[in-house]
């Protein structure tokens, strides 16, 4: 396969979609055009087939993916140029807010990265971002509940979660630092109020309230609902 000639953007570009599943043409401005608009290097990728523009979301929204050529280029793994099923679109979606649509420095890890920040005593959790700031370097573990999953139920998963991180070699400093936090994403204001007063009135165990064990955060991103409000403030 003829790869052609790839700048050092086009492979970030590339890359980026590789780790999201998909991208939108504000967030690339913002992290490889500073602030100019890629629509040129888009339409070239995708002439040459290196991506595909798809209907993934509501209105006349075009998200950028992968198509083959693009993973093979990159050597990854062809299912990142798969599309996503209905359950795992969402989840992907709130990660990708997370990290991009909320104004904080975030960045989604892959597999190999979250085993080199732990020194390969890796955390369990499908989804892990870090978070750097002035002040510290914070990895969450990410997870995206369904909106008709019970805030009991979404209490048991995250006591559950910390308990298996309690066990894992290495953690208690991460945990006793709050440098390693349980991050709940929700798409609306009054799902994370609700969710925030059931983490907040829970108990670990016993004798210690789950908030003293591990930093929780419920936090709101932008969804299929709200998407476009969110990449217009980038703009």
């Amino acid at each position: 396969m003829s790869f052609g000639k790839l700048t050092d953007r086009d492979r970030q570009v590339l890359g980026h979609i590789a780790r999201y599943r998909f991208t939108f043409k504000e967030v690339l401005s913002s992290l490889y055009f500073d602030g100019a608009d890629p629509q040129k290097s888009l339409d070239r990728l995708r002439d040459d087939g290196y991506v595909v523009a798809r209907k993934l979301f509501k209105g006349n929204r075009s998200a950028y993916q992968l198509e083959s050529k693009g993973a093979a280029a990159l050597g990854v793994s062809r299912r990142r140029a798969e599309g996503l099923g209905s359950e795992a679109l969402p989840t992907h979606l709130a990660i990708f807010s997370f990290c991009h649509l909320q104004g904080r420095p975030r960045i989604r890890l892959e597999d190999d990265e979250v085993a080199s920040v732990f020194e390969d005593n890796a955390p369990p959790g499908r989804y892990h971002c870090l978070e750097r700031s002035t002040r510290a370097v914070r990895v969450h573990h990410v997870y995206v509940p369904g909106d008709a999953t019970k805030p009991a139920d979404v209490v048991a998963m995250t006591r559950s979660h910390i308990a298996e991180v309690i066990q894992t070699p290495g953690m208690l400093p991460w945990l006793a630092n709050q440098v390693y936090s349980h991050a709940i994403l929700v798409e609306s204001n009054e799902r994370r109020e609700l969710l925030t007063k059931a983490i907040n009135g829970t108990k670990f165990d016993d004798r210690i309230q789950l908030r003293e064990v591990a930093h929780v955060r419920v936090e709101c991103v932008p969804g299929f609902a709200n998407l476009e409000e969110g990449l217009h403030a980038l703009a």
